[in-house]
């Protein structure tokens, strides 16, 4: 595959991610009830004006979201507040809830599949295009240092909820390659947890 290029088939978007190179896979921890039911497109205006989600974007964990620990070997989607902004332990393979025609492995296991690891690369079209007021757009460089949003979804712009702790929020990755708008919505991530 060259660089650049993904491997999902040609017009699938919008709740992909492609494990280019990987570490560690997990699925020690259950899946919380919010890692299922979470709404993706309802709530605040960060959430509903994202370019990269659509009408049709599942609820639950996402692929290539973030998750953290949320209680006792449980997980859940990173919210990147108070609650867990710093006790983030991966990002999402595939959708908790599955896709038509795909296995629905959270469902039926009840936990969810997270990669981790130093070194892991990832590409995914699911991240946030907004900062947390909704309004200002988002701009991605190679280089940028990356969080979890208030969402749970990949973000260059720490302590989105947290203004006093956020040189507390944890790191998620580096930005190895960016998206471009109206071409090829996916970024290239190296996770750095």
């Amino acid at each position: 595959m060259a660089q650049g290029q993904n491997s999902l088939p040609d017009g699938v978007s919008n709740t992909h991610c492609d494990v280019l190179y990987r570490q560690t896979f997990n699925s020690y921890s259950g899946i919380s009830t919010s890692g299922l039911t979470q709404l993706n497109r309802v709530g605040n205006a960060q959430k509903q004006n994202n370019t990269e989600l659509n009408s049709s974007t599942n609820n639950g964990i996402l692929a290539g979201s973030v998750v953290a620990l949320v209680g006792s070997a449980l997980i859940g989607p990173a919210s990147g507040d108070s609650t867990n902004y710093d006790k983030v332990v991966g990002v999402a393979v595939n959708d908790a809830v599955g896709n038509p025609f795909e296995s629905s492995s959270a469902v039926a296991s009840q936990k969810v599949v997270y990669m981790h690891g130093t070194g892991t690369m990832f590409r995914t079209d699911i991240y946030e295009t907004f900062e947390s007021d909704g309004t200002t757009a988002v701009t991605y460089n190679y280089g940028d240092m990356l969080y979890a949003s208030q969402n749970g979804l990949i973000t260059n712009a720490s302590g989105l909820k947290v203004p006093n702790v956020i040189g507390k929020q944890t790191q998620v990755g580096i930005l190895i390659e960016t998206p471009t708008p109206g071409t090829d919505p996916f970024m290239t991530i190296q996770l750095t947890i």
